[in-house]
């Protein structure tokens, strides 16, 4: 018997080369179809025909991108590397799809056959050409509008946009916008938690549309800000490179209800490994879809407070594979979104019969599997992918701390990016490390439980504090105040901001006295204002400043999503649904 592996290399670039965001999302659809393509390659049950329906021993792994089968001879196995290949050279250009296969030890796929196929998957990659030297550029061609590709004709497909056709794409720009709508609608009828069709933006530019106010010149209520949302899971890479052990964590008993075989059964890897793979898109998904039922919640509480009409539930989903979540948002609800799904996912790894043994638990506890998420919040048209990729090193700020802790923890951070004249996402988040507490611990009890993440607030700590600030409750009722002083707050962090230029310059004097004086106005705030020992001292006022403005009120009042609607069974997409996307302001 012989194991295939066939994957999709380079999958971030592949997905973010184009800076339109329908590119992306068309690409990262693409990506999904690896499954498909290798399913109509494999040999036929003998009463199939010509149809893709394969034996359900020969799948190992289908994960995104990423999948691993079995057959019986060599023939078979470079036969279908064949196939799946060319596919993705007619149906996915540009796609960079890779296959090596092994003769297995024995009948039954195990855990030194995986090693095998990581191992040939990486010797081959070192001998393979890049996938930039298969595609040569002829000085004569026309050039893409889009890229340094040359211009390919339009596809002439019934589901080609008539404005497609018109603009010199490249081959791979085309046949990643052909099948947006569709892989939209799809992830939308798995996703929404609601039956309102008309309340679903299907892409950044209608949500726009339906946010603006009617008065055009009414500035009030428009999307001036809108946020990238990218959320990783913990360590699921990890399990993932040792699926062996992951499975010695599970209990005999649990292992064999959940997965339909023992522990020492022969094919046990496989069984196991597919378990995890459908019981992780299980957790994500659900996660997400209650984390829109939230925002929805919300979104219409705030409209109704607001005497507005309630037009848009202000989330629409990007990327979703794997543990890897992107949405776009208002800016207002990137964060209640983030905390939201954190706080679901949590919840369904920890109650996963698989997944709640698999976290970096110690002496064989059970617990939820945790993650981190990333928002950048930006002006509407600003460059997707430039938002993208701050999103995603904000991410990886996050789980620096998260996994810090034992066991790791969940996290969240943001950065409001309104001035473009620094675009590097290392500067960015240099710039005021030392100023703010971010990134911030999801739950209250995980907080400070290592000191890695000491000076990092716990979220619903720091969601308190916005409160306070704000003036929405007071120590005392009776003596309400309209919240922590604006001019107050601005100075202490102005004296805090310079005294860290100071100290980067070397000017220790200038950086003593800054430091002083910041400390002199904030004892004089805990004079005046009864609340100020409890917003977490003067370094506070950097991240609070700005999460008053981004919070809106109904999550404050109610950061748990109670008031939420439950949510309804999957819902047909809406024909109005299908609106034209402007490519260039997303």
């Amino acid at each position: 018997m012989y194991a295939v592996l066939l994957d999709v290399n380079s999958k971030q670039r592949f997905i973010f080369e184009s800076p339109r965001l329908r590119e992306s999302i068309g690409a990262s659809h693409q990506i999904t179809d690896l499954e498909s393509w290798v399913a109509c390659a494999l040999p036929k049950k003998p009463d199939t025909d010509d149809r893709c329906e394969t034996n359900d021993h020969q799948w190992v792994s289908r994960s995104s991108g990423r999948v691993i089968v079995t057959v019986d001879d060599e023939t078979e196995a470079r036969n279908i590397i064949r196939d799946v290949t060319l596919r993705a050279f007619g149906k996915a250009p540009g796609m960079d799809v890779s296959g090596v296969y092994v003769k297995t030890g024995s009948e039954y796929f195990g855990a030194g056959d995986l090693r095998a196929l990581n191992e040939a998957a990486a010797e081959y990659a070192l001998r393979r050409p890049p996938a930039d030297g298969r595609f040569a550029r002829m000085p004569f061609l026309a050039g893409a509008s889009d890229s340094a590709l040359p211009a390919a004709p339009p596809l002439d497909q019934d589901d080609e946009p008539h404005e497609d056709r018109k603009e010199p794409y490249s081959l791979p720009s085309r046949h990643k916008r052909l099948p947006v709508h569709a892989a939209r609608s799809k992830l939308l009828k798995d996703l929404a938690p609601t039956g309102a069709d008309e309340k679903l933006a299907r892409d950044p530019t209608r949500l726009e549309r339906m946010l603006q106010p009617d008065n055009e010149d009414d500035s009030q209520g428009g999307l001036s800000k809108v946020a990238i949302v990218h959320i990783d899971g913990n360590g699921v890479g990890a399990i993932m490179r040792d699926l062996a052990a992951a499975m010695r964590r599970v209990p005999c008993e649990e292992f064999t209800q959940a997965v339909k075989c023992t522990p020492d059964d022969a094919d046990a890897l496989r069984k196991f490994t597919l378990a995890v793979n459908e019981n992780l898109d299980r957790a994500v998904r659900q996660a997400c879809r209650l984390a829109w039922r939230d925002v929805a919640g919300w979104a219409e509480k705030d409209a109704v407070t607001a005497g507005r009409e309630y037009k848009v539930i202000p989330v629409v989903p990007v990327l979703l594979g794997g543990d890897d979540v992107t949405v776009i948002t208002s800016g207002d609800y990137a964060l209640p979104f983030a905390a939201a799904y954190l706080r679901h996912y949590e919840q369904a790894t920890a109650a996963d019969p698989l997944l709640r043994h698999l976290g970096d638990h110690p002496d064989g506890q059970t617990g939820p599997m945790t993650a981190a998420a990333g928002a950048a919040v930006v002006r509407f048209k600003f460059p997707f992918h430039l938002a993208y990729d701050l999103a995603e090193r904000l991410v990886d700020e996050a789980k620096e701390v998260g996994k810090t802790a034992s066991p790791s923890v969940s996290t969240l951070t943001y950065h409001v990016l309104l001035d473009t004249t620094v675009l590097d996402p290392e500067e960015l988040l240099a710039a005021y490390g030392r100023l703010s507490n971010r990134p911030f611990v999801l739950r209250s009890d995980t907080a400070g439980s290592s000191q890695g993440l000491a000076g990092h607030a716990a979220w619903p700590e720091v969601c308190e504090q916005v409160r306070l600030f704000a003036g929405a409750i007071s120590q005392n009722d009776d003596d309400r105040q309209d919240g922590f002083p604006r001019t107050r707050a601005a100075r202490i962090r102005a004296m805090m901001s310079n005294a860290a230029q100071a100290e980067l310059a070397g000017n220790t004097a200038e950086h003593d006295r800054l430091l002083e004086q910041a400390e002199d106005e904030w004892r004089d705030a805990e004079d005046h204002f009864p609340d100020a020992k409890r917003l977490g001292g003067k370094r506070a006022m950097f991240d609070l400043m700005d999460l008053t403005d981004l919070l809106p009120a109904s999550y404050l009042d109610d950061p748990l999503g109670t008031a939420s609607p439950p949510p309804s069974g999957a819902r047909k997409p809406s024909a109005a649904d299908h609106s034209t996307v402007e490519e260039g302001r997303a």
